[in-house]
């Protein structure tokens, strides 16, 4: 693997579409849904996680250790309390974005604020209420809560 220009520590993708993986995500989130495109439940694998990831790693260069969900995609978390309501909710596309842009967040930089860590634990209690429980959402948990 090779090092891409910008994003410290974080090494290319053979796959390519899905971005550079930081060497702390890459070392701590191996399971192969982390590089899954075609599981609903993986985080990238339906279009809500698919996009951001994409969009996201193509400005790979501009984020750094401090980054959170805001500034992934501010349009879905510029309203915090809006956030928090559509996971209240159970709305399917908020549970989406906020999992498919904390393992975003999480693929490129190798870290999640508390705030960011917790709406992402939010959002997989959530998909667990609307789909009930999967394997992957189990995964992506148990990893998330042992993370850093």
């Amino acid at each position: 693997m090779t090092e891409r220009p910008g994003l410290a520590d974080a090494t290319a993708d053979d796959e390519g579409d899905l971005g550079p993986k930081h060497t702390a995500f890459a070392a701590h989130f191996r399971d192969p849904i982390y590089d899954d495109e075609g599981d609903d439940f993986a985080p990238f694998g339906n279009d809500e996680g698919w996009d951001l990831v994409v969009l996201t790693a193509r400005r790979a260069d501009e984020l750094d250790g401090s980054t959170t969900l805001a500034q992934i995609d501010p349009e879905w978390f510029g309203d915090e309390a809006e956030v928090a309501a559509g996971l209240d909710e159970d709305d399917a596309d908020m549970i989406n974005v906020v999992i498919g842009a904390g393992f975003t967040l999480l693929r490129l930089t190798g870290q999640i604020d508390d705030f960011g860590r917790a709406l992402v634990l939010r959002a997989l209690d959530a998909r667990d209420r609307v789909y009930g429980p999967q394997p992957q959402t189990e995964r992506m948990r148990a990893d998330l809560l042992s993370f850093g």
